[in-house]
């Protein structure tokens, strides 16, 4: 057997054995039992452990029928095992059963690395990237029957014009109010641009936006309508013990063909396949009030999506008021005490505005000279008299301030750290340089402006600046 076919097998068999988040000695026994027949070293195993899902199920459709026959009726055996097969476990088998079988080409199993490893709550979906007018005539005439035989097994229907008409029909002040409460450093033009977001999504907007872009999977973007349903996720550990794990999320998606009733006759058959897997049924049928706004499993999902590309319509980008004495990161509201505002604009200043490339630290292991003591007070000072609470005369000494200094940029790191997601922090975070002398704000200068009297303008051409030089 190849090797790429052993970590395949190795990454199926651990997502197997993880899928239920309980771990039995007969599932660990098999699990080694496996690991000797397949002859897969201790390198496959580590390796496996950063192969996808889809990847693992694509070097396995290539190896022979009999081969498959054999996994199949090997990674089975896992999940019963424990004398049960809960629904992770049965929908991964089912979907191997399905891809494996597959003669048409009409099962695709899709694989997404992203961050948070909590299983997502049980969903199918329709996606299309171009309208289909048939089918989605036929979800809209049998969209009753089609939910409710999912929600009888606990799985969510999710059809985007039925959940864009529920925000419609949601009070719109309510729904503002809900989104102020989700996100409320959002501005009110930014609060009424994600309700019409909410209120005007459609089907090929989630499958290109979302699906493609966001989720990185180019297949989407010229996808045929589909049902798509989330198998679960498979984890992926950190290279280094300072970093989190990531996650794939695992997506199986059905083609559609244009026949009569073809959306409900596969999820029928779905159902049916998943029914004859799972050994602890755990139907019921949930209660889904109208008028009321869901924050969780998908919903949150598709809730924060639109929230993020609307805070970030301008990456990576910061806005300061000094009028308002306001300041926004990723076009969210950042709040600030106007000391800390005015610390803040001092770095931007030294790290954008000067040759010095950042704000040159004072201190034993830095002493400064008079000269710069004098710079660095008069630009200090300049700022912060820009905010009436700050009464700094030009008489004291910037080394007075240092301290002070100090402790505002902690302040400000921990403000920001909480704000700006990880991977984005390095561009408004005051990090220290790599000889230790200066802070510095790395963000690109076209991304900042600053608005005041005369105006709005790049924080480099702010007037001012040139009175200080």
């Amino acid at each position: 057997m190849r090797h790429h076919q052993k970590i395949a097998i190795a990454r199926l068999i651990s997502d197997l054995i993880k899928s239920d988040d309980v771990i039995c000695k007969e599932e660990i026994a098999l699990y080694n039992h496996i690991v000797c027949s397949f002859e897969i070293s201790q390198d496959e195993l580590h390796e496996a452990q950063f192969l996808s899902q889809a990847d693992a199920v694509g070097y396995i459709r290539h190896m022979s029928s009999t081969e498959q026959k054999k996994i199949f009726s090997v990674l089975k055996k896992a999940a019963y095992s424990d004398n049960t097969c809960v629904a992770r476990e049965a929908l991964l088998l089912l979907t191997l059963s399905l891809t494996l079988n597959d003669t048409q080409d009409k099962y695709h199993l899709f694989s997404s690395l992203v961050k948070g490893g909590r299983n997502p709550e049980k969903y199918v979906m329709y996606i299309e990237s171009d309208y289909m007018h048939v089918i989605n005539e036929e979800i809209l005439q049998q969209y009753d029957t089609i939910a409710n035989l999912l929600h009888l097994w606990k799985f969510e229907f999710i059809y985007m014009p039925k959940l864009t008409r529920s925000f419609c029909e949601m009070d719109r002040t309510y729904l503002c109010d809900i989104i102020r409460y989700m996100n409320p450093r959002l501005s009110p033009e930014m609060i009424n641009n994600l309700y019409d977001r909410l209120t005007n999504f459609t089907t090929e907007n989630f499958t290109r936006e979302y699906l493609a872009n966001a989720s990185h999977c180019n297949h989407f973007y010229d996808i045929e309508p589909s049902l798509l349903i989330n198998v679960g996720i498979s984890n992926v550990p950190a290279s280094t013990p300072v970093q989190q794990d990531t996650y794939f999320m695992n997506f199986l998606t059905i083609r559609l063909d244009e026949e009569p009733d073809c959306v409900l006759n596969e999820v029928r058959r779905f159902i049916d396949l998943y029914e004859s897997l799972i050994t602890e049924p755990e139907y019921q049928l949930p209660k889904r009030g109208k008028g009321l706004f869901r924050y969780h499993g998908f919903y949150k999902q598709l809730f924060d999506f639109l929230a993020r590309q609307h805070t970030n319509g301008q990456e990576n980008s910061i806005v300061i008021d000094l009028l308002a004495r306001r300041i926004w990161m990723r076009g969210v509201e950042v709040q600030m005490s106007a000391t800390h505002l005015a610390t803040y604009l001092f770095l931007l200043h030294q790290s954008l505005c000067t040759h010095y490339g950042g704000l040159i630290k004072a201190g034993q292991h830095h002493p400064l000279s008079d000269k710069e003591v004098t710079r660095l007070g008069k630009t200090y000072h300049a700022i912060c008299n820009l905010f009436r609470e700050l009464p700094i005369t030009e008489a004291r000494s910037y080394l007075e301030d240092v301290p002070n200094i100090r402790g505002y940029i902690a302040r400000l790191r921990t403000t920001i750290e909480h704000l700006i997601d990880a991977e984005d922090l390095d561009y408004y975070y005051p990090k220290d340089s790599s000889d230790k002398s200066m802070y510095r704000v790395a963000i690109n200068p076209s991304c900042v402006r600053i608005k005041y009297s005369g105006g709005e303008c790049l924080f480099q051409d702010y007037p001012m600046w040139k009175l200080l030089k």
